[in-house]
């Protein structure tokens, strides 16, 4: 099978889970959290249990560690520190089957991952005081010394003691507290009874509020800093609803003592599924603004969901992780179809296709299940998360409600506290439906791509027959072979509705279908479940009866846009009607953004006019969105008139952005104040400096620049820096800070430096780049610094010295 070489990156190889000489069945972590110094000081005891016999040393991952003594059933035992392991001599050789425990002192003192350490300065004074953990994909070996890898599942024991007034909260059940006034320290001891890998261990720390709710018996918390209650309430409050539904369509409920969501400060990603007690970033946290148009259910449901996918049915190594995180992301959209329907669930699921298709053409092609690559996280990408949940949506489809169900029973409760391998889900498929899945496996999560489809149609009158030409157009290679396909024709006409499956498997197929009359309204694939790119030209009138009779709401999003590329002006009157009385928000959505795209000043009419009638501000967003493309004046004064009465803050950020491209009169003085407006999450901000760089006008880079600086919002940072990227003929001091930006204390500032440096393309910046691509760094980041590197020195030769002349 070839793999595409932008993926793969230099020093890519075939990875395997590591060897093990001891299987680790209890981890005890006693410690104590010295906040001041950035320090953990205590004792890891481990239980093992040996996998064969004459074994001789155990074998820990631990990073940047200080050992104070090593154990070995309680006798100080010899041990040699190295390369990031700690390997303990066993006394002597060991029997198969005979436990051991090892304790090992210790002490790690301002980790550089793992364990991270978050308090006020001077630039931030108002920052909370927390300490939060991050073990996936292999850190927790930065804070406590374990066999670092997914299929090594143990249960756990955190014993945390930390200042007065601080709360501790980690896996399982609370099962003591207790407190010392002498040494003003509380203890908290949590035990995990259900087996779990090592990266989902989890230790929070901070002044929290605990807010208490409940799932039928089991406690639900929630875990905030003081003053956000209400915010914590609105982002977490349909997780009792959430456990409901996941705990009967997986028919296995859930199986943890509690669940617990704490909101974090400066998280590094959105939320860790951590077992039994999930972090959340907390900029998931909703004010009552916010909340109008905004949700953190994805984000919920999605690190519930893993609470099963990843947690109780583990990976067993890495190149399986699609089984944690395509299932999460797939679960999440089903949850989304259970609480607000299909259109919104069919929507989600299209938004996730077209972010794996912009993966696929314009970074790189892989299969979702792959051994090679260089790194775990790289593995963690818009194929792993929504590409796999639309092949989990085909599955679905393919099965039907009641086998996929049965079959996610199956799987489950097969496997259920264990690892798992994706041969583990084709059997428990097989075993519940008879069908037999590898091919599609083999095509679908083995197999790289998708299909690319060109249908042709036309009518026989005389045999009253329609004809299509069906033919896979896509390159065929090591990655990509054709597809067996199962999908369906719809089509209308005067007597109703009609379906027709099919099965493509070939190059090119002709199918004839006989109808009563000339179809009205012709539509492949009406459920919108294939991973496809589909070429499938109709006459004008076919995609206008499509814009208002096809039941499926993505069908009469595709014929708008398919309308507005026609340019007739003729169908803004369709389209104008589809915006202001369709019965999905996401139909009216998409409308405006075709009504955009058609660049006439008849639409731009159409679009202000929305302004006046559409209440929905997700649909008054995307009016703001599609008047960009209209260079006028008089349409800007339309957009400040509504701009200051949005309740949305989301509403009024397009507004703001689309006033910089219309380059309003008084655009300046309008987004400068806005720069000066505290909001959620820094959306209006950030919005404003968007606005500025959407007016091309290069004076605004200094103010850019500035809102790079730490002491400002670490979201407006990030788009002061994405913006200084859009500008062509980098100056010189833009270039200088963003490398400047690469050695900045908050990650996500990082990533965004080095992908402007990306975008930009100067050589100059490749020193900087290369140094990130080395050491105790996060992943992600590696990535990103070795692929802008490799863009930046693809074409340039290496300067060597001229040859000496002979004398």
């Amino acid at each position: 099978m070839g793999l595409d070489a932008r993926f793969s990156l230099k020093g890519a190889g075939a990875t395997y889970a590591p060897d093990r000489t001891f299987d680790t069945e209890h981890v005890r972590l006693e410690f104590e959290v010295d906040i001041a110094r950035e320090r953990l000081r205590g004792t890891c005891r481990t239980r093992l249990r040996a996998l064969k016999a004459g074994v001789t040393e155990m074998v820990f991952d631990a990073v940047n560690f200080t050992i104070d003594g090593v154990r070995w059933n309680g006798r100080r035992v010899k041990y040699v520190y190295k390369d990031s392991q700690i390997r303990v001599q066993a006394p002597r050789p060991v029997n198969a089957e005979a436990r051991v425990t090892i304790d090992i002192d210790y002490e790690v003192v301002k980790p550089k991952l793992g364990l991270h350490f978050i308090k006020p300065d001077r630039r931030y004074p108002k920052r909370p005081t927390q300490v939060w953990t991050q073990g996936e994909d292999e850190y927790a070996r930065y804070w406590f010394p374990c066999h670092d890898a997914p299929h090594d599942r143990t249960t756990t024991e955190v014993i945390a003691t930390v200042p007065a007034g601080f709360t501790a909260v980690s896996n399982g059940k609370l099962v003591g507290m207790s407190a010392s006034r002498a040494r003003r320290t509380t203890t908290f001891h949590y035990l995990q009874s259900i087996p779990h890998a090592t990266y989902l261990v989890t230790l929070t720390v901070g002044r929290f509020t605990e807010i208490k709710d409940r799932w039928r018996s089991m406690p639900v918390l929630y875990y905030c800093e003081k003053g956000r209650e209400d915010d914590t309430r609105r982002a977490f409050g349909k997780t009792p609803a959430m456990l409901e539904f996941f705990s009967k369509f997986i028919g296995v409920a859930y199986p943890y003592a509690k669940y617990a969501q704490i909101a974090a400060a400066d998280f590094i990603y959105g939320g860790m599924e951590n077992t039994s007690a999930t972090t959340q970033t907390d900029a998931a946290l909703l004010d009552a603004r916010s909340a109008i148009d905004y949700t953190s259910d994805e984000l919920v449901a999605h690190e519930l969901a893993h609470q099963w996918f990843g947690d109780y049915l583990t990976c067993r190594d890495w190149s399986h992780a699609w089984l944690n995180e395509s299932f999460a992301t797939y679960f999440d959209a089903l949850f989304k179809r259970e609480d607000k329907g299909e259109d919104e669930f069919l929507y989600q699921l299209r938004g996730n296709a077209d972010a794996y298709f912009q993966e696929d053409k314009e970074h790189y092609r892989r299969a979702i299940s792959t051994k090679v690559f260089k790194r775990p996280s790289d593995l963690f990408d818009r194929h792993l998360y929504e590409k796999g949940s639309v092949v989990l949506h085909m599955l679905h489809r393919r099965l039907g409600e009641d086998l996929f169900r049965k079959s996610i029973r199956t799987y489950v409760r097969a496997n259920r506290a264990s690892t798992v391998e994706s041969i583990d889900l084709i059997n428990a498929i097989e075993e519940a439906t008879g069908w037999n899945p590898r091919k599609f496996f083999d095509q679908w999560v083995f197999g790289a791509g998708h299909p690319e489809l060109k249908i042709r149609l036309w009518w026989d009158a005389a045999r009253r027959e329609v004809n299509l030409r069906v033919v896979q157009t896509q390159a065929t290679n090591g990655e990509t072979g054709l597809f067996s396909l199962n999908t369906e024709f719809l089509f209308l006409t005067q007597a109703g509705f009609k379906r027709f499956p099919v099965e493509i498997e070939k190059r090119s197929h002709l199918f004839k279908f006989a109808l009563p009359g000339e179809p009205l309204m012709a539509v492949f694939d009406p459920d919108h479940a294939l991973l496809a790119k589909v070429d499938f030209p109709r006459p004008e009138e076919m995609m206008a009866v499509q814009l208002f009779k096809d039941p499926n709401a993505m069908g009469r999003i595709d014929a708008a846009h398919a309308l507005a590329r026609t340019g007739n002006r003729n169908h803004l009157t369709l389209l104008r009607q589809v915006l202001f009385n369709d019965g999905f928000w996401g139909v009216r959505a998409e409308a405006a953004r075709a009504l955009g795209s058609m660049g006439l000043e008849d639409a731009a009419m159409v679009l202000v006019h929305a302004l006046d009638e559409s209440e929905n501000p997700k649909v008054r967003r995307a009016v703001y969105a599609a008047l960009r493309g209209f260079k006028s004046t008089r349409l800007a004064a339309d957009v400040e008139r509504w701009r200051s009465r949005e309740e949305s803050y989301f509403a009024e950020a397009e507004a703001l952005r689309t006033l910089g491209a219309l380059q309003h009169p008084r655009y300046p003085e309008i987004l400068k104040e806005a720069l000066e407006v505290e909001s959620w999450n820094d959306v209006t901000r950030s919005a404003a400096l968007e606005g500025l760089a959407a007016s091309r006008s290069r004076e605004w880079i200094p103010l850019m620049l500035e809102g790079t600086r730490e002491g400002h919002g670490q979201r407006a940072r990030m788009a002061a820096i994405r913006c200084l990227a859009t500008y062509d003929a980098m100056p010189t001091p833009v270039q200088d800070r963003l490398i400047e930006l690469t050695n900045d204390s908050f990650l996500l500032v990082r990533i965004a430096a080095v992908r402007a440096l990306h975008q930009i393309g100067d050589e100059r910046a490749v020193p900087a780049l290369r140094k990130l691509t080395q050491g105790d760094l996060d992943g992600r980041l590696k990535r990103l610094a070795e692929e802008a590197v490799e863009k930046l020195t693809k074409n340039i030769e290496e300067e060597k010295p001229a040859p000496k002349k002979k004398r």
